[in-house]
């Protein structure tokens, strides 16, 4: 098994994957918090859609397909979280408001470009192989983006998440952290669609930090242990791929709801 180990991470295509996926379990994870939190899950849906509607106008302008998916989702991020800062329209109906247009404009993008349709739809698999260097770099950039706002922000996020109305009263910048997040919440998606793909971001984001705050005790436990058993999720499911000869992103997904699944039996006979 070592030597196994040691032959394929002598090759640098699985190095970096490795690198990538172990960077982004330990930090894109602490989004999920927020998501779930918030109960932000059908947003975060919604931003993959908008991923491909940015693929497909990024293949129809000549960029990449990742460069576009990336771009539409942080513009996305900003404009629905001042949206939601503005308190005029509900969460619910931006969310469906996004993907709904963004769909129906992928597909007219595509009829009216001739861009292949399998080329865009590509970004919903993703392939975590083809990283190389400048994506681990960029990847780790995001990662410690994400914990230095954490870290700084940390008694204002907390704040905004667990009690909104007293974090106001204390004269914490609600509709500022709240756009921030929405942001971070962007840039971890877009970031997440580079690696696996939107059809797993779930794998990295959301299945870990629910799992971590069936355990949590307070805002601290609970990014501690989403960031851990984010880990757990790409360590695991790149060694399955590996030694099984299986798919990388399949396999971190697999990982990560089988960890979701064990917490929920674990909280359960806990709680007994």
């Amino acid at each position: 098994m070592m030597e196994t180990l040691v032959e394929a991470f002598s090759i640098p295509v699985i190095r970096h994957a490795f690198i990538g996926m172990t960077i982004a379990g330990a930090t894109l994870s602490l989004l999920g918090v927020i998501v779930v939190s918030l109960h932000l899950t059908a947003i975060r849906f919604t931003l993959m859609h908008v991923g491909l509607l940015g693929a497909a106008a990024g293949l129809a302008l000549g960029f990449s397909p990742t460069t576009g998916a990336f771009t539409l989702v942080l513009v996305a991020s900003v404009v629905m979280g001042t949206m939601v800062n503005q308190k005029t329209v509900a969460a619910s109906s931006i969310s469906g408001l996004f993907m709904t247009g963004s769909l129906a404009a992928a597909f007219l993008l595509l009829a009216g470009t001739g861009v292949p349709a399998m080329q865009v739809f590509d970004i919903f698999a993703g392939n975590i192989l083809m990283m190389d260097r400048t994506d681990v770099v960029f990847t780790a950039s995001v990662g410690l983006v994400l914990m230095f706002v954490f870290a700084f922000a940390y008694r204002e996020i907390q704040l905004v998440l667990l009690k909104r109305e007293l974090a106001q009263v204390l004269g914490v910048p609600v509709d500022a952290i709240m756009t921030g997040m929405f942001v971070l919440l962007g840039l971890g998606i877009a970031t997440a669609l580079r690696l696996v793909g939107a059809l797993l971001v779930d794998a990295i984001i959301l299945l870990p930090a629910m799992a971590a705050l069936r355990f949590a005790r307070n805002f601290g436990m609970a990014l501690v242990l989403s960031s851990l058993f984010g880990l757990t999720t790409t360590i695991g499911g790149f060694l399955v791929a590996l030694f099984f000869d299986l798919p990388v992103g399949a396999s971190a997904a697999m990982v990560s709801t089988l960890l979701l699944g064990i917490s929920m039996i674990v909280a359960r006979v806990a709680a007994r």
